[in-house]
């Protein structure tokens, strides 16, 4: 499929290209260089392919989204940027790169041509088997998912005191994060954790910008949920990056909170 949609293959090559610079920390400089030139080739070209859309280049323009945005997530953690970033605008971004991964996953199970059986999902019994099934180290996070769905049942409660329109915005982004942490290690229909910024609402967003206190404990419990794709080499250290950012500027922490800030540092090992 690559070969005969040159955008895809581009696309393909800036993904190959990081994970090579990530395999090699000591001259990773060469191989993102190459990254970033694919990159914007794929990019260029993509924007053209999405106004001629069609059930022959839905598929790879799909499979291109997706790509692009693994690279938008993988780029800082393979450069060992330690620069402070905005987690707020950094999410905004990768919103924009998901929104862009559903309108066309939308089209393409209309259309699904080659990809037809790549959209199946397992049952539940199957999931369950995976998650006990995937490796030693997706046995040290598989304490980290329990704990985490705990910690969301204990935000549930404070949450339920919560005056309305504010309690609507926050249980659409609890129930997400309930739902896609409880799937975990697979994404699932609706894209797993990492999709999460295509799925919160502009009230949820507008919160978050507002400095209310339950939209940044969600915040961080993604933070958190993304540290459960630490042992992806395109996602690494992202989640505890994330959540270091969140919690750098913060002056004072509400009483109600400091238990489960103090959770949170400890489950991303931000005092490690």
């Amino acid at each position: 499929m690559a070969t005969s949609h040159p955008f895809l293959l581009d696309s393909l090559l800036a993904l190959t290209a990081l994970h090579l610079a990530f395999l090699n920390p000591n001259d990773k400089r060469p191989w993102m260089e190459v990254a970033l030139k694919y990159q914007n080739q794929a990019c260029s070209v993509f924007s053209r392919v999405l106004v001629e859309l069609s059930p022959e280049n839905c598929g790879p323009a799909f499979l291109c989204a997706v790509f692009i945005l693994l690279c938008a997530t993988a780029y800082p953690c393979v450069a060992g940027d330690t620069h402070p970033f905005d987690p707020l605008a950094q999410v905004l971004e990768t919103r924009r790169l998901l929104v862009g991964c559903a309108f066309l996953y939308h089209h393409l199970n209309r259309h699904p041509g080659q990809l037809k059986e790549w959209l199946r999902f397992p049952n539940d019994v199957k999931r369950e088997e995976n998650i006990t099934s995937q490796g030693t180290w997706n046995a040290k996070l598989v304490p980290l998912r329990s704990a985490l769905l705990d910690s969301l049942r204990q935000v549930a409660a404070i949450m339920k005191d919560a005056s309305e329109p504010h309690r609507a915005a926050y249980q659409d982004t609890w129930e997400f994060l309930h739902d896609t942490i409880s799937l975990w290690p697979l994404g699932g229909p609706r894209g797993g954790i990492i999709s999460w910024p295509v799925h919160i609402g502009e009230d949820y967003i507008a919160l978050l910008k507002q400095g209310d206190w339950i939209a940044r404990i969600l915040f961080l419990h993604y933070g958190v949920g993304m540290h459960l794709l630490s042992d992806k080499w395109y996602v690494s250290d992202w989640g505890r990056r994330l959540v270091a950012a969140v919690l750098q500027p913060l002056q004072e922490i509400p009483s109600i909170w400091t238990e489960t800030i103090a959770w949170i540092r400890q489950a991303v090992d931000l005092d490690g």
